[in-house]
């Protein structure tokens, strides 16, 4: 769907690329707020908005067809978006105060979605390839969550309520999927993809938890929930078509697990 709106786009802009070239439209409202923008190509579209004050936005577009939709409400948030190539999309929203997101994509028809609620949050979103899409949601304080896609088709979902929560995610290949949520506070989640078609999907609710997923393969299937505090969970896929599911509820919890080979399943509950 996203590659069918994005195409459609394309080719009602670059019919009119002749007559209609780049187009940005900002806004300013408060005190010190500071824009850069800078677009080289055709049918590129920025919309920005500081309401606030000491606000900062970078939006450099190169290529075709590239969009950035860019809100910061509040004080001394920090926007940096670079795009490079054709068709790439970008919206970040941030509500609060010392928020920090920034957006890279070298392609085509990437995606990138941002949206951070509260105070000191950091995202980072990282993208070379085509049809990769990102989503990360923050809502609370000083979370970290960082995204780096290279290759085509992959998508990151991050979503992270609380205090101090750490997610990371990287994938190499195509057809990828990660998701990583966090609702609690001090949580850290890492995942690693190299290769296709593979799935992660991490899930924390409470503190301290740590979740650490490494896979190098094709078709590999890594599963890891947990319900409480101070749990650890950390796997490791090296083959393809392997399985792995892992649900931790209550406390102090300790999981590792290997898979080297093909068609591996593994299944594990703790409670206490």
């Amino acid at each position: 769907m996203k590659k069918f709106i994005f195409g459609a786009f394309a080719l009602m802009t670059m019919s009119f690329s002749f007559a209609q070239s780049n187009i940005d439209l900002s806004a300013q409202i408060g005190n010190l707020n500071t824009a850069t923008v800078n677009q080289t190509g055709y049918s590129n579209f920025n919309a920005l908005l500081q309401d606030g004050n000491r606000n900062d936005a970078d939006i450099d577009q190169v290529g075709w067809v590239n969009t950035s939709v860019a809100l910061s409400m509040g004080n001394r948030n920090s926007i940096d978006v670079e795009q490079w190539g054709i068709g790439n999309a970008n919206t970040t929203s941030q509500y609060g105060n010392r928020n920090s997101a920034s957006t890279l994509q070298v392609g085509w028809y990437n995606e990138v979605d941002q949206l951070q609620i509260g105070n000191r949050n950091d995202a980072s979103a990282t993208q070379w390839g085509s049809d990769n899409y990102i989503s990360q949601y923050q809502n609370g304080r000083r979370n970290t969550a960082t995204a780096l896609q290279i290759g085509s088709d992959n998508d990151i979902y991050q979503d992270q309520m609380g205090r101090r929560n750490d997610a990371y995610a990287l994938q190499v290949g195509s057809d990828n999927y990660i998701h990583q949520l966090q609702d609690g506070d001090d949580n850290s989640a890492t995942h690693l993809q190299a290769g296709n078609n593979n799935t992660a999907d991490s899930h924390q609710y409470g503190d301290d938890n740590t979740t650490m997923g490494l896979q190098v393969g094709n078709g590999n299937q890594l599963y890891q929930y947990q319900y409480g505090d101070d749990n650890i969970a950390m796997d490791a896929q090296l083959g393809n078509n392997n399985y792995t599911d892992v649900t931790q509820t209550g406390d102090s919890h300790f999981h590792a697990g290997l898979q080297v080979g093909n068609s591996n399943s593994l299944i594990v509950n703790q409670s206490n």
